[in-house]
């Protein structure tokens, strides 16, 4: 079978790096940008960073600082707005996955005469996006390195895609240093589940399993090191690369059912979606495991589980076991600690039904499996 990978878009990668954007845009041929953000993350003073490094090669900045957690359609729409008013030429995006899924979708919005409805629901844009430089401060979702903005439909509770790649994305572990514990967990998490979704997808390749196995490995050894130490650059470096690779690696291939349900989660009980795909990702394991039970026994080698049994079941508990005890270990909330029951999980159904992410994956999930699925992350931790 044939299959296709690729480098999305050019990488400035190390310390230091968010000092270098002034460069990169001038290389683009923006002359004003508008730079996106939260207002945590402008606090910080990474944004100043940015502004200063702009001001050296006179580019003209305006921010917009809104970012609200998964990028809802209104902030998306009321950034667009802004920079078609202003009339930019490029977008900069700084912060975590909000902020990035953000500036996608203001990229594409700014340069189509839609609603944000259409947007979002319809499919690819008359126009391309702005070219846009995507600048995270935390280690998960590795959007800076997809094709896709996640953004949320506020009046019917969904997220959904809409296509849109950087131009160009700047990778600075400076910037994640003393991320708060629960940050770095969920984010990290956030990371895994897109590695074994990768994996197990319907179409991975050479390319994205690479890719994928070393984030694993870079997670299991170094987000331990982080939570302990927050200050520690060397667990930073090695947690940034691996969200940044996981993004690559479920680029080339694709996330599936288990990111359905993370997103059903989200839009349900407003959940962080590093903790919902962190809760559904031992789920994916035994699901996946009868279909890629070699991949899945190297998921647990990384993890120090040898797995000796053939036998398919035994092989995807023994893995998913070894996930939950690692996100225990960790802290990441169960449904009971977070006060969901097993009736609000149940109550996603419809929702990942209708995900078309479900039918992506590498086994086949039927309309009957999902109820099962889903009472499996309530049941199992």
């Amino acid at each position: 079978m044939i299959r296709r990978y690729g480098q999305l878009c050019t990488v400035a990668y190390g310390a230091g790096a968010v000092n270098s954007t002034g460069e990169i845009a001038k290389e683009l041929g923006f002359n004003k940008v508008l730079i996106v953000t939260g207002k945590h993350a402008e606090a910080l003073g990474y944004c100043q960073k940015v502004i200063d490094s702009l001001k050296k090669v006179n580019i003209e900045t305006i921010i917009f600082n809104d970012v609200k957690m998964d990028a809802p359609d209104y902030i998306v729409e009321a950034g667009g707005n802004i920079a078609k008013k202003e009339k930019v030429d490029g977008i900069i995006g700084i912060g975590g996955g909000s902020a990035l899924d953000t500036t996608k979708g203001i990229a594409c919005f700014a340069t189509n005469d839609i609603t944000i409805h259409d947007m979002i629901h319809n499919g690819p844009m008359k126009n391309l996006p702005i070219r846009f430089i995507l600048i995270p401060t935390t280690s998960g979702t590795g959007s800076e390195s997809t094709f896709v903005a996640v953004i949320t439909d506020t009046k019917n509770h969904e997220k959904l895609g809409c296509p849109s790649t950087p131009s160009f994305s700047i990778l600075d572990p400076e910037l994640t240093l003393s991320l708060p514990n629960n940050i770095t967990v969920y984010t990290a998490m956030d990371a895994f589940s897109h590695c074994t979704e990768s994996l197990t997808s319907m179409q991975p390749n050479p390319h994205s399993d690479l890719l994928a196995y070393d984030a694993i490995e870079r997670i299991v050894k170094w987000l331990p090191v982080a939570c302990r130490e927050l200050d520690n650059y060397e667990a930073r470096d090695n947690l940034a690369l691996a969200s940044n690779f996981a993004g690559k690696s479920f680029n080339d291939s694709t996330v599936h059912v288990g990111h359905a349900i993370a997103h059903s989660l989200g839009a349900q009980f407003h959940i962080v979606h590093g903790i919902g795909c962190a809760l559904v990702t031992p789920v994916v394991i035994e699901l996946t495991a009868p279909a890629f039970s070699e991949k899945i026994k190297k998921i647990g080698k990384i993890m120090g589980v040898t797995v000796d049994s053939e036998d398919e079941s035994v092989i995807g508990k023994t893995v998913a076991d070894a996930v939950r005890k690692f996100m225990k270990s960790l802290g990441v909330p169960s449904c009971k600690e977070l006060g969901i029951t097993r009736e609000d999980i149940l109550s996603c159904t419809d929702y990942v039904r209708n995900e078309p992410l479900r039918n992506f994956g590498g086994v086949t999930v039927t309309d009957e499996m999902i109820p099962g699925l889903l009472g499996q992350i309530y049941d199992a931790y």
